[in-house]
């Protein structure tokens, strides 16, 4: 009977880890054996299977381990032609969880900003029963109050997206700040959390400027009559249109003069 182990042993298996099935046949080199894995169930097809090395067996991996490689797993060897079988090894049970159940975007104050206003981007990751935010100091998860939190030691970093472009990497705050908003910190924003090989993106926001004057000129019972110069509209739309042709070069320096990514505090 062979041995089947597996690693990494004895902690929770998240997804896109690496897990290594190893089928050892003891007493023997391996060689001129070939090594088969089933999942779940014995009477059906190995998921996989490859020839033994002169280690003694071989090792199944699962580069990047998704949710749908949890399962019972045993391992048998066979040689020859007909093909001799060992019997099964005993079962051994893998269970991958997602790291990441939810990880979502906020503005504050809105994400309709007043020119030469501030506004704040705030990321949170959702792990399991733990939530963690810009509010857990270093974002490290250690032993939290929660009993149902039994995470050991989970360090997440986050990432900021304004339209696809990454402004800021790897950030430990989860929170992403501008001083002084002007048409080039428009756009469509998104965060990422990472851990490890293991990351989630969260919705997209879209946050505009509020920059034309809405003059309330008559109210009469229902209707309310507001001017909008089209001058202002035209030229506002005129200046969003000259900072796209100018792309991201000295428009992009001006806008991280302004922004800011916030600390542990």
């Amino acid at each position: 009977m062979p041995t089947l182990t597996v690693e990494p042993s004895g902690r929770q298996v998240y997804t896109e880890d690496t897990v290594s099935l190893a089928c050892q046949l003891p007493g023997h080199s391996g060689l001129g054996w070939q090594f088969y894995w089933h999942k779940d169930r014995q009477d059906t097809g190995p998921v996989e299977q490859m020839w033994g090395s002169g280690g003694g067996g071989a090792v199944y991996q699962l580069w990047r381990a998704s949710v749908t490689h949890t399962g019972q797993y045993w391992c048998r060897a066979g040689r020859g032609q007909p093909v001799f079988y060992t019997q099964y090894s005993q079962a051994v049970s893998v269970n991958v969880i997602e790291l990441f159940t939810s990880v979502t975007l906020s503005a504050s104050p809105s994400t309709v900003v007043k020119e030469g206003g501030a506004f704040n981007l705030t990321c949170e990751a959702q792990l399991s029963n733990c939530k963690l935010s810009q509010h857990h100091g270093n974002h490290s998860l250690h032993s939290h109050p929660d009993p149902d939190c039994n995470w050991t030691t989970v360090v997440v970093t986050f990432s900021f997206l304004r339209d696809g472009w990454p402004v800021a990497r790897d950030s430990v705050s989860g929170m992403y700040s501008v001083a002084r908003a002007s048409s080039c910190h428009m756009g469509t924003y998104s965060c990422v959390a990472r851990a490890g090989r293991a990351r989630r993106s969260s919705q997209e926001i879209s946050i505009t400027l509020d920059n034309l004057s809405l003059i309330l000129v008559n109210c009469f019972g229902t209707f309310l009559i507001l001017s909008v110069s089209p001058l202002a509209f035209f030229v506002r739309l005129y200046a969003m249109r000259l900072w796209q042709l100018r792309g991201r070069g000295q428009g992009e320096l001006q806008c991280n003069e302004c922004s800011t990514i916030q600390g542990p505090k």
